[in-house]
């Protein structure tokens, strides 16, 4: 293929449009129904730590795939700047829902530890009492 036919060719290609809402539009509908499901299970464990989370876990599974599908279809560079801010947007939201199951993550291990050592200690005569041992952290 010759230079002109090469050019004639890219021509003839259909060009994703750079920045274009309109293309971007089922992506970043996903992305905010993502950061709604995030943040209402992020307001729920704030509001009351032991909460039901299997609600939101179907919710979150749910715009996982809604994201994986919306994503197929918007090449990055195709990204508009109103999807950009409301990525990282997206960002924030999940790296505070993160920190937020760590945090009960950390507390459920430490009444499980506890609960253990109560546990050992009621069932053991002391006859052979070993140190219990603590989680690697």
């Amino acid at each position: 293929m010759d230079a002109g036919q090469e050019l004639a060719s890219q021509e003839l290609a259909p060009q994703m449009p750079l920045g274009n809402p309109a293309v971007c539009a089922p992506l970043l509908v996903a992305v905010e129904r993502a950061i709604t499901s995030i943040q209402a299970e992020t307001d729920a464990l704030r509001a009351n730590p032991t909460t039901d989370l299997k609600t939101y876990e179907y919710r979150k599974s749910q715009a996982l795939l809604d994201l994986t599908r919306a994503r197929a279809s918007v090449p990055p560079s195709a990204y508009s700047e109103e999807l950009k801010l409301t990525l990282k947007d997206f960002k924030d939201v999940l790296e505070d829902n993160v920190a937020l199951l760590k945090l009960h993550m950390n507390a459920v291990s430490e009444v499980v530890a506890m609960m253990s050592r109560t546990m050992i200690d009621q069932e053991s005569d002391g006859t052979y009492k070993a140190p219990f041992p603590e989680p690697a952290r």
